[in-house]
């Protein structure tokens, strides 16, 4: 199934020039392999040279394919080139691929600091620092500052401590202060942000409600409740009028009359006419009428509750102050913010003081640094424009064009650097990226960025375009409409920030082929799981604590798992891009979709599990409370001190310790008293007269104990943990047991942490494991190692968020009851990057706070804004489907069911597909949205009798009409049981044990008969397609010594991951890892720097601490010998050089009988190579360079050797440059010699 010829926005998107383009790309709508044709466009057209191109990408992962993407595309136009020129034109857009641009933004930034620091006066050795190593300088910075402000005593501090402190000391405090220093660091002027923000309180006198910045959202929120109590008057008016209560009808109408007053106050923009009609308003009591039905009845006077209660609330809210007292809050909650901001401000200058002194840099750090580069400051600025320095304008003639993808998640800061970098007169500014699929405002991403440009670039059509990519490459026809069935509706511009029209939808772009058998294809489902017949049900599921909500996570496992194994055992077949066939569905090809996995995750698996499903799932926390995690540092913690009784215990009672309960026992009443190290002193000693097994035991135990404790003293902590690893045996134990591998990798992730530890300024066991402990009581864990590979068959579970640029053929949503985490908004200080500060106003002498205007504001905010964030990742999770979808949640029980039911059919009687805004507002849950807007489609006649409402609506559009879902209502009693299925790797143990053989694989016949294939062309099959030059040279090498009757002995080929640094420090570096280390020390050098012995140690130090080589590797290189070269005459003309060129790549189509003359005249074969250094001297010739590690430094054995590959290397370089290579020389690293070819 391949992806047919660009459709016509596709084309557009690629072609359209001089503009600033913004490629809103929904999802599947291929808009990777857009934003790569539009590169190759840009640089096969002769527009411009790859090196030309600024391509920024989110993660390093998605740089990394965008850069080997283009490079496959150039390999592929290089094959098919039809002229010299135009085979030259992309052999050297090869050549300057690997210098490109293209990385993720943090990675610009830095390479605009390191060539640009003395512009802000940067240490050029800064290092990034490692996340916890930061977070704990933060600390201790921020320990230190409170320490000097309680020393000082002002009555502005103390008086915001008593306001804003608690009873458990100032860690509270300690949070506030850094909360809002991060959240200003989403700005592109921090210090400016934080300072306007204590501002916005100094209130003048006289000064209204309405004059300030929170009042639009205010205003907003009470026309939406308000429109939310009409909708309500206008249920009642209907039902009254259809049920014939005439008795109730006038009190409604009185009810509407009530509501419009207060809206017709909202419209005089005045709080005091608001506050006034509020106040006077009140409710008439619902005359008695005995002959209305009771059922009717009930629900016209529940209704009529809910309008009251909305009013009310609203009521409550707002306006139980008048206008003047709430203008006297906001200004008595100004002393506070004025200190909090003194405290953010005096805090960001001490930790930048404390980082420039360690010569360390966060990613933060890299974007406002970078962005001091770009910026003029001696020039005016404005928020609309930002005055570009000379070094900004240089790269602005640089960059032919600047192109970013996933540009909806992107911050305000990275936003103005884009912005200097590109040009404002010649339009070269390139976008793409979904909003819908904005999902980090955790990162404080600002989506909208993106909507601004959304929405103004169709309206500056001379200087700018919007692209929209709708078509969907991706997923079944059937899947895209039942997507577009639910947005929408639910998503509206007035609430969740986007509406969901033509241009946003998904429209299918590639259709499906037949399948012989049966398939995905079919409804999508909501399965609604209920607990069935029982009375003492617990507290509903979507609360999510307690035991009910493990109870439905449960149940909702027992249910995807009994759908999986169905789709299993009838051999479903799922279509496979990749060989464009369809195969019977295996385990990988679903996944299992959760807002979040923590603490849901095992649940999940443990049901997975006992019904045989293999499934495996990926935690971004959880490290440190792994067993095997806390068994090492137990063991490690009383190595520092071993009277700690829990530490202690836990390792006696380990694998390492091997004490059984019983033994723990005797060694407790040996010494009743004291801790227990002191109880296995006393039970080592013979005179106690205990077992002597034990009193053995314990004494063995207490020697090892001593020995270890001797190792810690004399090794660091990395190689204290391998040499614990090697003595206890607790690495290969861990091995043994069930997810052995999981396991392992864990402990070397310890070794790695300990190891990133002492790279910093701390050094000791202790220390390490004070940096443990304070990590823990931080909440920073850490992730668990992963060791599953793309291709296990097994079921994967997973965040939302870590399914995005995912896809596949079935998706489970799972708990989809689980409600919104809106805790943002609960904060003791709220924060929005436009309405600043959210306060409480504190009473001191009464000892109570309650929300100022200003907090109500912002919370409000940051609740729609939360909201919207939750409706884009369901429409991640959705569009993660390619053929089936199936959306799993849970409510208490029947009675739940029909109560829900009812919340989400108040809509279903509407006219227009979307919602009302304030319905998704409302929503507390992600099935809230779906219930809601599933609620008028034809499958959902069970749940509209529940609500009492018609089992037939009339359809929206023809939307619903191609929207097929099938909703079931599912009681517990039709779940499975857990069978405590053995799962396979228990069965093969289980075998293995008893003695028994191992059953033959069920594969084995296939096996055999791939092994026995032979091909049929005996004469070309050893003829590779592609070889690169270090390739044919042995090759060659090889075949002249067996014509010459020599024995030829090939170089050690080594795998191609490191060893472990413990073996490479004990044994030293191999001859392959000598020689790839001083490549890169000569490919990273600073030729023009100092290059004395004393000036390239200097060098190496920094190329360490950029990561470039390895630290423990830096007393490996020869400083002496490459001294020698830069002294030499050739050394000299490098120093003095036109142009260097070093690790230059370069391909090239070569006919294949020039190196196998069995091989057809046609046939060509691609050669590939990378030249270790060519340099144009000041007279223009061309001087090539390689570096060689063999011992063997005979100039005839030399020329012999590598006369091949310097004459394919030369022939290369005259091809691509159009000039012939002067000088050929070989670098003798070894020992420092250098030869001339």
């Amino acid at each position: 199934m391949k992806m047919p010829e660009w459709t016509k926005a596709q084309r557009a998107a690629i072609e359209t020039r001089d503009k600033n383009i913004l490629v809103a790309a929904a999802a599947g709508s291929g808009k990777t392999a857009v934003l790569v044709e539009r590169i190759l466009s840009l640089i096969l057209s002769g527009a411009c040279d790859v090196d030309e191109l600024l391509v920024m990408t989110f993660t390093d992962a998605a740089a990394r394919e965008m850069r080997q993407r283009v490079e496959k595309a150039l390999e592929k136009a290089l094959e098919k080139a039809r002229t010299p020129e135009e085979a030259a034109r992309i052999e050297r857009q090869l050549v300057l691929l690997t210098g490109a641009s293209i990385s993720t933004m943090h990675k610009f930034c830095l390479q605009v600091l390191r060539r640009h620091f003395e512009a802000i006066d940067l240490d050029p050795q800064f290092r990034l620092g490692g996340q916890q190593e930061l977070a704990l300088l933060r600390q201790d910075v921020m320990a230190d500052l409170f320490d000097a402000s309680y020393e000082q005593g002002t009555p502005e501090f103390l008086q915001f401590v008593s306001d804003y402190g608690d009873d458990h000391g100032d860690a509270a405090l300690h949070a506030l202060v850094e909360q809002l220093f991060l959240f200003s660091l989403s700005q592109p002027f921090p210090d400016a942000w934080l300072q306007k923000q204590a501002e916005a309180f100094d209130l003048p006198d006289g000064a209204q409600l309405t004059s300030t910045v929170w009042y639009p959202v205010i205003r907003s929120e009470i026309a939406r409740t308000l429109e939310k109590a009409s909708a309500v008057v206008d249920d009642m008016m209907q039902e009254a009028e259809a049920a014939g209560a005439d008795a109730y009808l006038e009190t409604f109408r009185e009810d509407r009359v009530l509501v419009q007053s207060l809206m017709q106050a909202l419209a005089a923009e005045s709080w005091q006419i608001l506050s006034d009609a509020f106040s006077t308003c009140s409710f008439s009591r619902l005359p008695t009428d005995r002959q209305l039905d009771d059922t009717v009845k009930k629900h016209l006077q529940e209704l009529r509750k809910d309008l009251k209660t909305v009013i009310t609330n609203l009521s409550a809210k707002y306006f139980q102050e008048t206008e003047a007292e709430l203008m006297d809050d906001l200004r008595h909650a100004a002393p506070d913010m004025r200190e909090l901001v003194r405290l953010t401000l005096a805090f960001h200058a001490a930790y930048q003081q404390a980082k420039r002194e360690r010569a360390l840099a966060d990613f933060s750090d890299l974007e406002h640094f970078a962005l001091a580069v770009l910026i003029d400051h001696e020039a005016s600025r404005t928020d609309d424009a930002l005055p570009p320095s000379a070094i900004a304008r240089a790269l602005q003639e640089k960059y032919h064009e600047v192109l970013v993808d996933e540009y909806q998640d992107t911050n305000g800061v990275q936003e103005a650097i884009v912005s200097l970098v590109t040009r404002q007169e010649l339009p070269n500014l390139f976008v793409v990226g979904d909003v819908k699929q904005s999902i980090y405002r955790f990162r404080l991403a600002d989506p909208t960025l993106f909507l601004r440009k959304y929405q103004t670039y169709p309206e500056q059509k001379e200087t700018c375009a919007r692209i929209d990519l709708s078509k969907n490459f991706r997923s079944r026809p059937a899947v895209l409409a039942a997507i577009n069935y639910i947005f929408a509706q639910v998503m509206v511009p007035d609430t969740m920030e986007l509406a969901y029209d033509d241009a946003a939808a998904l429209h299918p772009g590639l259709p499906y082929p037949e399948a012989e058998g049966p398939t995905l294809e079919g409804p999508q489902e909501l399965a609604l799981l209920y607990q069935a017949n029982r009375a003492d049900a617990e507290d509903d599921a979507d609360t999510q604590e307690g035991g009910e909500a493990s109870s439905s996570l449960e149940r909702e496992a027992a249910y995807i798992a009994q759908r999986i194994q169905a789709f299993i055992a009838a051999g479903t077949l799922v279509y496979h891009k990749e060989d464009e066939a369809y195969h019977p569905i295996s385990y990988r090809d679903i996944v299992i979709l959760m807002r979040s996995v923590t603490g849901k995750a095992e649940q999940v698996l443990e049901v997975l599990r006992a019904h045989g499903i293999p499934a495996y799932a990926a935690s971004d926390a959880g490290y440190f409370e792994a067993q095997e995690v806390r068994c090492m540092l137990s063991l490690l913690s009383i190595l520092d001190n071993a009277r700690q009784d829990i530490p202690l215990a836990a390792v006696l009672l380990s694998p390492i310790g091997t004490f059984s309960l019983s033994e723990m026992a005797s060694v407790r009443l040996a010494e009743p008293e004291g801790d227990i190290f002191t109880a296995l002193l006393t039970a080592a000693n013979p005179e106690k007269k205990l077992s002597p097994s034990l009193q053995k035991k314990a004494e063995a135990f207490l020697g090892r104990l001593s020995h270890w404790r001797a190792l810690a003293q004399a090794l660091s902590v990395p190689e204290l943990i391998w040499q614990l690893y090697r003595e206890t045996g607790y690495y290969d134990y861990v091995g043994g047991l069930p997810g052995g591998l999981l396991k392992q990798a864990n402990l070397r992730v310890l070794v790695d942490r300990a190891a990133e530890y002492e790279q910093t300024n701390f050094r000791g066991l202790f220390r390490f494991l004070r940096f443990v402990e304070r990590m823990r009581a931080m909440d920073t864990d850490l992730a668990a190692a992963r060791t599953l590979g793309e291709s296990e068959d097994v079921v994967r579970i997973m965040t939302i968020h870590g399914s995005k640029g995912l896809e596949f053929p079935l998706v489970f949503v799972a708990n989809l009851g689980g409600q919104f985490n809106l805790r943002d908004s609960r904060e003791k200080v709220l924060m929005h990057r436009e309405l600043g500060l959210g306060p409480y106003a504190v009473n001191a002498e009464l000892a109570v706070r309650y929300a100022t205007f200003a907090r109500h504001a912002v919370a409000a905010r940051i609740v729609q804004e939360s909201k919207a964030e939750e409706l884009r990742l369901l429409y991640v999770a959705l569009t993660r489907a390619r053929e089936r979808l199936i959306l799993v949640g849970s409510v208490k029980d029947e009675t739940a069911l029909a109560h829900r039911a009812s919340v989400w059919g108040r809509a279903a009687m509407r006219k227009d597909m979307a919602l009302p805004g304030y319905i998704p507002l409302d929503a507390n849950s992600f099935l809230d949205w779906v219930g809601t807007a599933l609620m008028h489609h034809p499958a959902c006649t069970e749940l509209r009798q529940l609500a009492g409402l018609p089992a037939v609506l009339p359809a929206f559009s023809n939307l619903q009409e191609s929207a097929a879902w099938q909703v079931s209502c599912v009681p517990s009693t039709a779940l499975p049981t857990s069978q405590q299925t053995q799962a396979p790797e228990d069965e093969v143990l289980a075998t293995v044990r008893g003695g028994k053989p191992l059953p033959g694989s069920r594969q084995r016949a296939a096996v055999e008969t791939l092994l026995s294939w032979t091909y049929a062309d005996h004469g070309l099959e050893k003829i590779p397609a592609k070889l690169s030059v270090s390739e044919l040279k042995q090759r060659f090498a090889e075949r002249e010594a067996r014509e010459e009757g020599r024995i030829f002995l090939t170089q050690e080929k080594h795998a191609p991951w490191k060893r472990p640094r413990f073996l490479r420090e004990s044994a030293g570096l191999t001859g392959t890892e000598f020689g790839s280390l001083m490549h890169s020390v000569m490919q990273y050098l600073d030729v023009h720097g100092d290059c004395s012995e004393q000036g390239i140690r200097s060098q190496l130090a920094f190329l360490a601490e950029r990561e470039l080589i390895s630290p423990e590797d830096v007393p490996a290189v020869r400083v002496a010998d490459i001294a020698k070269f830069f002294a030499s005459p050739l050394g000299n003309e490098l120093r003095h050089a036109r142009r260097i060129y070093r690790e230059l790549p370069f391909s090239r189509l070569l006919p294949a009988c020039r190196f196998y003359p069995a091989a057809e005249a046609s046939a060509e074969l691609l050669v590939q190579g990378i030249i270790d250094l060519l340099f144009e001297t000041e007279e223009g010739s061309l001087i090539l360079v390689d570096y060689k590690t063999d011992s063997d430094t005979r100039p005839e054995i030399i020329r012999s050797r590598y006369a091949l590959q310097l004459d394919l290397y030369s022939e290369a370089v005259a091809a691509i440059l159009g000039q012939p290579v002067a000088e050929r020389c070989l670098y003798m690293l070894h020992d420092g010699s250098l030869l001339t070819l």
